[in-house]
């Protein structure tokens, strides 16, 4: 019989313990016991009573990033179809980033699941998408400042860190946007995006017009003749792909090539080759 894990509060504490011991021998037991934990101490640290300073929180989530490594290759499940399969299936799109939103977690800080955050926030708009649209719910994200765009760094991996965003952290265009989609989903809003270089859009109807508005930009709205001068400048094979509405699986790879270009430029070799890994499931050759 194979001896159950211990993972109880009174595990991680004795393991709490020995974080000041820099010796490797320590160092290396310590980080292998914590694999046990998934990656994700959070909950458990809120039952204990031993406080960690800033300088032991962040070793313990360097510590405990293997192992969040590991899970994340062990939930991306995609068919074998890779990213067509996703195209149209939006459940399966919301999945895998809150894989990847755990996965970009320090695994130390208590916070809510992508989805828990998603539908408290559906909740709380449910009144104002029922009675304004997508329009209402374009004002109350985006123009109403609540929930703003990182425009100093928006290659930093925790732009994609979706439901700390949900928290309050800024994020760039395409976590803005996704944020958007997923929540205009929830309330039965018919809205759309456009995958366009360097930044996102959004579409939705309004008294039977087409409105585009700009996440990244407090949501202001994009003119129509604007929005074809942009496309204009992009190369001809990039043209087709931005005027018409991104699909769920060409998000994914969007987010997936970002963040490996992201950890690759950040000297992160361990995440950004797991980037690769997991682009290599998606698309059998550049995007």
């Amino acid at each position: 019989m194979i001896p159950a894990i211990d993972t109880s509060p009174e595990r991680l504490a004795v393991l709490l313990r020995l974080l000041d011991d820099e010796s490797p021998p320590v160092r290396t037991s310590v980080q292998q016991a914590l694999t046990a934990f998934g990656g994700d101490v959070s909950e458990l640290l809120g039952e204990l009573e031993i406080h960690l300073d800033e300088a032991d929180l962040e070793l313990l989530s360097l510590l405990l990033l293997p192992a969040r490594r590991d899970r994340l290759r062990k939930e991306w499940i995609v068919p074998a179809a890779g990213a067509a399969a996703v195209d149209e299936d939006w459940e399966q799109l919301e999945a895998l980033l809150r894989s990847l939103s755990d996965y970009l977690h320090d695994g130390v800080t208590l916070r809510q699941t992508l989805g828990d955050a998603l539908d408290l926030l559906a909740e709380e708009f449910e009144e104002v998408a029922s009675t304004e649209g997508a329009a209402g719910l374009n004002r109350a994200l985006f123009e109403s400042g609540r929930f703003q765009a990182n425009h100093d760094e928006e290659d930093d991996p925790e732009n994609y860190d979706l439901a700390q965003v949900l928290a309050g952290r800024p994020s760039n265009a395409i976590g803005l946007g996704l944020i958007f989609l997923l929540l205009a989903r929830r309330l039965d809003l018919d809205a759309e995006g456009l995958n366009l270089p360097k930044s996102f859009l959004c579409r939705f109807y309004e008294g039977g017009a087409a409105v585009l508005t700009e996440p990244s930009m407090k949501g202001r709205q994009v003119l129509p003749e604007d929005l074809a001068y942009r496309i204009r400048r992009y190369p001809r094979e990039v043209q087709a792909l931005a005027a018409r509405p991104v699909t769920p699986g060409e998000l994914l790879v969007r987010v997936i090539e970002e963040l490996a270009t992201s950890w690759s430029v950040r000297g992160e070799t361990a995440d950004a080759e797991l980037m690769e890994e997991l682009l290599s499931t998606l698309v059998k050759g550049p995007f």
